[in-house]
């Protein structure tokens, strides 16, 4: 080796000694498959030995302190004047990132089309019983009959609504296309609307779900309907992974000036690896597990999206599967809590007179 540029070295980690080192200034060499190649193996030694171009290839290099970069070498051969080859000059490109670009757009990819498939499959599980429905209200002229198969079409029609909301309103946040219009309110009122919203999967599966009293004249601006959206994404989440007659349990504090919601369940758990992956779009935890459970993927995307846009933030945490999870929102909120009054288990909105039940079962 007789000359080298500070790009090389930089790539290197080390400055090879001149006229004492060959072919290569790294530290090692490895295949992409990470097989260690000698140096006199490395593409600039095959080229002069083999008196050929070899053209470009991709390979690692490994710096003194053991990391690895990708690189893509294309050595070309030196001749003198009589056209004979009296070495080579190598030019190395550094592509980690690149190649690490990459591998994130194969991985979207790979969780896009997983995401098509099951989408696919949720979209089409409301349809059979609208047909099935549709077709025995026109085979019979039996009333009761009539109207059972009129609210199975209503229950799948709001199911199959509900679906669809949230690809669309997923998509318009992805592009910063959803509005938020704010006002100032007490918090009870939210939080009754989404357990309103989650209380059907709940009852269904016989699951328990226990809202520990609220702090007295809790206010918060927001978007009232989003932030109950998102309440009820964490709460279906949990009710989803939840067994039949398991439990729910919501705790509501606030601290400074944010509000915490505390969504704790005795569910199927979740790996360590896994508790920043269940918020990525197109990206399920077991996509064989969520076909069978139902859903998309998208409810805590959403939830995380609708947090971040008012300021807040949602936190998955568990000790792993079989030992449940824990799901923390956090808001801002306007004012601290106001005095209220509390009848028995009820704490009555000073602003409206409305109740909001603090413990259900």
């Amino acid at each position: 080796m007789i000359d080298f540029n500070l790009a090389a070295v930089t790539l290197w980690g080390r400055a090879p000694k001149l006229g004492a080192e060959y072919w290569c200034g790294s530290k090692a060499m490895y295949t992409l498959e990470g097989v260690h190649l000698p140096h006199d193996q490395c593409p600039m030694a095959i080229a002069i030995r083999e008196r050929r171009e070899v053209g470009r290839i991709e390979a690692m290099v490994e710096r003194p302190n053991g990391e690895r970069r990708y690189v893509l070498a294309h050595p070309r051969l030196v001749h003198n004047d009589a056209g004979d080859i009296t070495g080579a000059v190598n030019v190395v490109i550094d592509i980690t990132e690149r190649r690490a670009a990459e591998d994130q757009l194969r991985q979207h990819d790979l969780r896009k089309d997983a995401f098509i498939s099951t989408v696919a499959h949720e979209l089409r599980s409301p349809l059979s019983p609208i047909m099935s429905a549709a077709q025995m209200i026109d085979a019979t002229d039996n009333p009761i009959t009539m109207k059972r198969m009129a609210d199975v079409i209503t229950r799948q029609a709001r199911m199959l609504s509900r679906l669809v909301n949230d690809l669309f309103d997923a998509s318009r946040l992805t592009r910063g296309e959803l509005p938020l219009h704010k006002i100032t309110l007490p918090f009870e009122r939210v939080l009754q609307v989404a357990l309103d919203t989650v209380r059907p999967s709940v009852d269904a599966r016989r699951q328990v779900l226990t809202v520990a009293a609220l702090p007295a004249g809790l206010m918060v601006e927001c978007d009232d309907i989003r932030v109950a959206q998102l309440i009820a994404n964490v709460l279906g989440n949990a009710s989803k992974y939840t067994q039949d007659e398991g439990t729910i349990d919501v705790v509501v504090w606030f601290e400074g000036n944010f509000v915490s919601v505390q969504v704790s369940d005795n569910g199927i758990g979740i790996a360590a690896e896994r508790l920043t992956d269940i918020f990525k779009l197109y990206t399920q935890v077991d996509h064989s597990d969520a076909k069978r459970r139902g859903g998309m993927g998208v409810g805590l995307s959403l939830a995380l999206d609708l947090a971040r846009s008012h300021g807040g933030t949602v936190q998955a945490f568990s000790d792993g599967p079989g030992h449940g999870s824990r799901f923390e929102i956090v808001l801002p909120i306007v004012a601290p809590p106001q005095p209220c009054t509390d009848t028995g288990n009820v704490c009555i909105d000073p602003l409206s007179g409305s109740g909001l039940i603090a413990e259900t079962a």
